[in-house]
């Protein structure tokens, strides 16, 4: 057997815990390891800056640009561990662009993974004013600065303001990361349009291991799985439900967020709602599977939202704002329903047909989704399409690879026996 390749992995991590990001980064740590290859990841925390004082901000506001800390990390762990590529998955806020100079001065390629529209816009959702914004996108954020779309602070939106235009200026995303990775075809059309070089970004769906056999008695419930906060409607989504007085249905909402005290304060008079507060994944998958719908009614784009995949893995249809990259990845009338976005009366109707309609008429829903999953989300799949970007990177990294992988690399046999 070929020996496998080391990569090395780079992620901030924005909140302990389970979240998209994470999830997508040690999943893909544990698909590789199992296909034969070494792994490591170097990672922070972005809640190291909570609490802190203002010389320390703006420090970090500066390290956003070019993080000396960043770099060194990144340096360091090639040094010591000798990967034959490094894969990116969120270099903001504290490991910044500088790691991409790092690892290139280091004569290794860079892919980089495009979780968010951070390339496009400052505050990476491309959201304003509960509104899909692209005020940004393809032209220098005066926008974003005027109206400060980070964290609503001048100065926060300054530092990632400055960070894309003058990694723009200086050549790092044309010529220092080999490959980026998109979600989606919409996600790639949104940042070939903010400058980024279209034959360098393949469009690669998240992935979630098969769970195995379906769940074919469901609870008359539907789901919310994630951040409860305003970019993900969930004020919408409680809205909509108090509409519908469905006797019998329960809401289940999994996660934690900056909204839920407000918001389970307010309905808390309401017995059809449960909050569960965050699960560890394994109890998310299982009120997944045994719900009738799960529901993402975002304000935002979004962009491959692992709940949407979860759910399809498991047979259960989805439903989600007619917008953005959801509405690429969810087929209105096959595998889910789609809604007016922010539109409560919209939602409100969309949920009430799904909850009416026939077990057989679900039936064809459900199966439609697991058959979304099965086409190209399952770790198989996944795989193959990751070891062709890999290969690719560094087929065009401008310098000779060593003997080993030169050889692969020509025959295409990453990592196979």
């Amino acid at each position: 057997m070929v020996n496998g390749m080391r990569i090395l992995q780079v992620h901030n991590k924005y909140r302990p815990g389970w979240g998209g990001e994470e999830t997508v980064v040690e999943l893909e740590a544990q698909l590789l390891r199992e296909n034969g290859h070494e792994v490591e990841t170097v990672s922070l925390w972005t809640g190291e800056l909570n609490g802190a004082k203002t010389l320390k901000l703006i420090a970090a506001g500066f390290g956003t640009v070019w993080s000396f800390r960043g770099h060194r990390l990144v340096r360091e762990a090639i040094e010591r561990f000798r990967p034959d590529l490094v894969h990116t998955h969120n270099t903001f806020p504290l490991f910044s662009p500088s790691i991409y100079w790092a690892a290139n001065g280091a004569d290794i390629p860079v892919v980089q993974t495009l979780h968010n529209y951070r390339l496009a816009c400052a505050n990476a959702l491309l959201l304003r004013d509960d509104r899909p914004c692209e005020a940004c996108v393809g032209r220098l954020p005066w926008a974003a600065l005027r109206y400060r779309c980070h964290s609503s602070s001048f100065f926060r939106t300054l530092a990632v303001a400055s960070m894309i235009v003058i990694h723009r200026w200086i050549g790092t995303y044309r010529n220092k990361i080999q490959a980026y990775i998109a979600l989606t075809e919409f996600s790639k059309a949104i940042l070939i349009r903010a400058g980024l070089a279209a034959d360098k970004i393949f469009v690669k769906p998240n992935f979630t291991p098969d769970p195995g056999p379906l769940v074919a008695l469901r609870s008359r419930s539907v789901v919310f799985a994630g951040t409860i906060n305003r970019a993900k409607g969930v004020h919408l989504l409680l809205e909509a439900w108090s509409q519908l007085a469905l006797p019998g249905y329960k809401l289940v909402l999994l996660g934690d967020g900056p909204d839920r005290p407000m918001l389970q304060s307010r309905y808390a008079h309401d017995s059809s709602i449960e909050w569960l507060g965050p699960q560890p994944r394994n109890t998310v998958f299982k009120y997944i599977a045994t719900s009738q719908w799960l529901v993402l009614p975002s304000l935002a784009y979004e962009n491959f939202a692992m709940s949407v995949l979860e759910a399809f893995s498991l047979g259960t249809p989805v439903i989600v704002p007619s917008h953005g990259a959801l509405a690429t990845i969810v087929s209105n009338g096959r595998d889910g329903w789609h809604f007016t976005p922010g539109l409560v009366a919209s939602l409100s109707d969309t949920l009430r047909s799904a909850l009416s309609s026939s077990p057989l008429r679900w039936a064809e829903w459900s199966a439609a989704a697991r058959a979304r999953y099965l086409h190209n989300m399952t770790s198989s799949s996944n795989y193959h399409q990751l070891l062709g970007i890999y290969q690719g990177a560094m087929k065009s990294f401008p310098r000779s690879l060593s003997p080993r992988l030169e050889k692969r690399c020509v025959d295409g046999n990453l990592g196979e026996s």
